[in-house]
């Protein structure tokens, strides 16, 4: 089994191996029995290589990771790719739900340099961030240097279906040489569509526990493949 396919580990308790996940990682990387591409992609990533190292990270039963500081922030890499650019695609959930509803989590990508994007702290680096709130409600924004906040990007909130305690939801983040998109899959309308905005094209990206205040209710995500465009 490839190195990266292998089971992730924790210091105090390693997941179970899933057979369904690692087919599932399998076929979308055109390995093993699964099938390739279908549209020719060349994956870039897949996993969380060395997360599990750091004690901000913890993984639950079915192999899902968590940050374990409310207020954190990690960073999961590099990404180099093609002149087309590149798509992440990630599953990503809230073990609780509520009471506050406009709580958000969710990744940050396209950063200049290693600094990792903090929810709420002057930015050190630009790039961007995805916003995923309790509510269902989906936007990308744009780092700003030396600003708490972000700046909106696209028309206006995507409204999607409110997130289930523990269940996740599937995201593609799309960044070419002159656009980024987000997508929540399950319906063709939760999609910002491709936003003309060219400013960050950076590598770095990460994870974030955003604004989510309540212990229980932390965000978890999965099945992480990085791909060409």
């Amino acid at each position: 089994m490839p190195k990266s396919l292998r089971p992730w580990r924790t210091a105090s308790a390693a997941p179970q191996p899933d057979p369904a996940r690692i087919a599932r990682l399998e076929r979308e990387l055109g390995i093993g029995d699964g099938e390739p591409f279908t549209d020719g992609r060349r994956c870039l990533m897949v996993g969380w290589g060395d997360a599990l190292d750091s004690d901000n990270v913890v993984a639950d039963e079915y192999g899902r990771i968590s940050l374990t500081s409310m207020t954190g922030s990690h960073a999961l890499g590099v990404i180099t790719p093609g002149p087309g650019g590149y798509r992440i695609q990630v599953d990503m959930g809230f073990h609780a739900i509520g009471p506050n509803l406009a709580a958000h989590s969710g990744l940050y990508f396209g950063r200049d340099n290693a600094d990792t994007y903090q929810f709420g702290a002057p930015g050190t680096s630009c790039g961007y961030h995805l916003v995923v709130r309790q509510s269902g409600r989906v936007r990308l924004y744009r780092h700003v240097l030396g600003s708490a906040a972000g700046l909106a990007l696209g028309a206006g909130d995507v409204h999607t279906a409110a997130p289930k305690a523990g269940d996740p939801m599937t995201f593609e983040i799309d960044v070419t040489p002159d656009t980024v998109e987000v997508r929540r899959l399950g319906d063709p309308s939760w999609t910002t569509g491709p936003i003309p905005d060219d400013m960050h094209r950076g590598g770095h990206f990460g994870l974030s526990n955003g604004s989510v205040d309540n212990p229980a209710g932390r965000p978890f995500w999965d099945y992480l493949v990085v791909s060409e465009l």
